[in-house]
């Protein structure tokens, strides 16, 4: 699983052949690009204190919105629980 942030150019631009990668293997993977959201999303979501990332505040929220969901599946999903 890789949650990312759009405003993060470098893993942003890593994620095609992450997942080309992941499918070549035959992982079970899911990426997922947030668009507009920074680096750390979040923990910034709604921070006003992140300085250059305060701008991004609505979209780091809707992306934590989509996000921690998918997180708590996955980790059920793949740690067994309940």
């Amino acid at each position: 699983m890789l949650l990312n942030g759009s405003r993060d150019a470098r893993i942003g631009a890593m994620m095609p052949a992450i997942d080309s990668i992941m499918r070549a293997m035959r992982k079970d993977y899911a990426g997922v690009n947030y668009e507009g959201a920074i680096h750390g999303f979040l923990r910034a979501q709604d921070d006003p204190a992140t300085g250059a990332s305060a701008d991004a505040g609505p979209a780091n929220l809707a992306a934590t919105r989509d996000a921690w969901p998918r997180t708590v599946a996955f980790l059920k999903k793949n740690l067994g629980v309940r």
